[in-house]
């Protein structure tokens, strides 16, 4: 399927449900989130099922994959205005009838702009007033929802009826490629049968006087249409034009069953009599096998080249109406070979004058001469920029993939998708943690001077790269460095009940990973590391670099467990430690009263003897197993 299809189900999908869904339905796809559609790319048949199964998923409300493909088949519909397809539909005819019948000339005119398209067939079989009988043969399986939401909004957009499809039971088709469906149409027709009543009854006494007095011979209907053929009921051919005669000879067209040396292009539909008074509506194309061989012992000095070519067999395409001629109690295809270009003219053996003057054939071969290498042309620049198009917006998504990831390191994505969405900065902050833990880690033995700095940035960078790999296994958020010292928080931005002991059990792997760090890459690196728990305010910051800070006392307190820490020593606050109590496997040991200035929710600083512990060890676990296994054994 083009690219088109999926547009025109994006549009409408993104404004009646949001951008953040319609990501959620294209995640679920192989294509993932942000994914732009390319209006001539060809994209798998399958995808149109696949996103109507996202949707069921990811909206529900009772709906099924069929109330979503009939929904995506109204999207189609409600789109054409974007690329000037709805005129298309406004001069197909003045009632639905009329539409319903030329679907197929449509998609014959679409090919020139779709030429990949592989188009659905579609003819009506019976008309009454309450509506009509439709065929509908296709290749691919499953999108008779689809069609039904298609034809649904065309009748309420453009002719204003009320429309009921009912699915009858399927018949064979005879062609192991596509499949035949049947709907019952029930509309009020009465209108466009009234004025088909009209039009055939008009004079019609008149008319039959005028034909009686001057008769209208075969042979000169059949000059009219040199590629004519006629043909009753058995299918047999009884006569054929004078170009059909020339390019087969009498003897090999007439009195042939028309099954056996033609067949139906469009509509792909079997050549039974049936079929065909029910086609009479439609335009068709049959194909036609002109074996030269046969041909021979034509003595015709126009055809005395084709004889050297004797074994080589061409297909001689033809393009009109059947029409049921009453009188002679017949069908008569009216038609016109379908020839684009002088080369099609000269494979076929004919010449401009074997063409009918009435018809468009010569000024379309003519034409096709001299405007043939202009649109190869044409043609050829509008592939090439669809690949730049194409290229450009893969381009597009993974630059859009690498700054999401470049705002999900500084922001929670959480955060970042709120803000994306247009929620105001301020609106981000979040009153109700109750309860995380703050931790800070500070380098306690670097002096950063104009003689060492740059050695001293390496140094760090080394340090807080290897805390980064410490912070992604375990469920905590990297807040920031400043300097010399790291902070985490554990419980925010996603609210946890074990973020105690998740900061505990990071701040045990520092220790574990700058001892390996320092042992491995022959560095003098000590850390100081404190942790507190309590409420807090977090949110995003500033318009220019913003970033996802945290505000209250837990946050000082935090801190000055931080600088009031012995090197290499993990402290924590009398709050935290009776937290950590409720997790086993955790070795802590009293410190005793530390002396901290604390900021309680005044402008005035205050002193304050809070009661500490140090966080030793975790028995008999590693840095990253669960402390929850292990025996509880703690020092006071």
């Amino acid at each position: 399927m083009y690219g088109m299809i999926f547009e025109t189900i994006q549009n409408i999908f993104q404004v009646e449900y949001g951008d953040e869904l319609w990501d959620a339905l294209l995640e679920r796809t192989k294509y993932g989130k942000r994914t732009v559609f390319c209006t001539h790319h060809i994209y798998p048949d399958d995808l149109v099922m696949q996103l109507a199964n996202a949707a069921v998923e990811v909206i529900g409300n009772g709906l099924t994959q069929l109330d979503f493909l009939n929904y995506f088949g109204r999207c189609f519909i409600r789109s054409f205005d974007k690329y000037g397809y709805e005129k298309i539909i406004k001069v197909c005819g003045r009632y639905f009838c009329d539409f319903l019948t030329g679907i197929d000339n449509i998609h014959l005119q679409m090919r020139y702009m779709f030429p990949k398209m592989v188009s659905p067939s579609m003819y009506i079989s019976h008309e009454d007033v309450d509506g009509v009988l439709l065929h509908y043969r296709t290749p691919r399986n499953g999108l008779c929802p689809y069609l039904r939401g298609l034809l649904l909004q065309i009748a309420e957009d453009y002719f204003g009826i009320q429309l009921d499809v009912t699915e009858l039971p399927s018949e064979p088709s005879g062609e192991d490629e596509y499949n035949q469906y049947r709907f019952r149409l029930n509309f009020n027709n009465r209108d466009y049968l009234a004025s088909q009543k009209y039009m055939n009854g008009s004079n019609l006494g008149l008319e039959r006087k005028m034909m009686a007095a001057t008769p209208l011979s075969s042979n000169t209907l059949l000059q009219l249409f040199p590629f004519g053929l006629i043909f009753r009921s058995d299918l047999k051919i009884i006569s054929t034009g004078k170009q059909l005669k020339i390019m087969f000879p009498d003897k090999g067209l007439f009195g042939q069953a028309l099954p056996g040396i033609a067949k139906m292009r469009r509509p792909k539909v079997d050549l039974t009599w049936d079929n065909v008074l029910s086609l009479q509506k439609v335009m068709c194309e049959l194909e036609m096998l002109i074996n030269q061989r046969e041909n021979e012992g034509i003595c015709n000095p126009a055809y005395a080249l084709m004889r050297n070519n004797a074994d080589q067999s061409r297909r001689l395409f033809l393009q009109g109406q059947f029409r049921y001629l009453e009188d002679w109690e017949a069908v008569m295809f009216l038609c016109n070979p379908i020839v684009n270009n002088l080369t099609d003219l000269d494979e076929l053996g004919l010449k401009l004058d074997d063409l009918s003057m009435h018809g468009n054939g010569r000024e379309m071969v003519m034409g096709g001469l001299q405007h043939n290498s202009r649109l190869e042309d044409l043609y050829e620049r509008a592939e090439e920029r669809s690949m730049e198009l194409e290229k450009t917006h893969q381009l597009l998504a993974e630059w859009t993939e690498r700054g999401d990831q470049l705002l999900f390191s500084m922001i929670p994505k959480s955060v970042a998708d709120n803000l994306q969405s247009g929620t105001h900065p301020v609106d981000t902050c979040q009153v109700n943690f109750e309860s995380i833990t703050v931790l800070f880690v500070e380098l306690t033995n670097f002096d950063i001077n104009a003689d060492n700095a740059m050695e001293m940035v390496k140094c760090m960078n080394a340090v807080f790269s290897q805390l980064d790999n410490v912070i992604d296994r375990h469920n905590v958020y990297k807040v920031e460095t400043v300097g010399k010292v790291y902070m985490v928080v554990g419980g925010a931005p996603e609210k946890n009940d074990s973020h105690v002991r998740d900061i505990a059990l990071v701040a045990l792997s520092f220790r574990d990973e700058i001892e390996e760090l320092a042992v491995k890459a022959g560095m003098d690196v000590r850390i100081r590391t404190g942790f507190h728990s309590g409420s807090a305010v977090a949110g995003v910051v500033g318009t220019k670099m913003p970033r996802y800070c945290f505000f209250g006392d837990t946050i000082n307190t935090a801190s000055r467990m931080q600088s009031s820490s012995e090197s290499g020593k993990i402290q924590m606050s009398s709050t935290s430690y009776g937290l950590l109590q409720s997790f086993s496997g955790f070795v802590c040991q009293k410190r005793g009263l530390v002396t901290v200035k604390v900021n309680l929710t005044t402008i005035s600083i205050r002193c304050m003897v809070i009661p500490t512990y140090f966080v030793m060890q975790s028995i008999g676990q590693r840095r990253n197993a669960d402390p929850l296994a292990a025996s509880v054994s703690t020092i006071r």
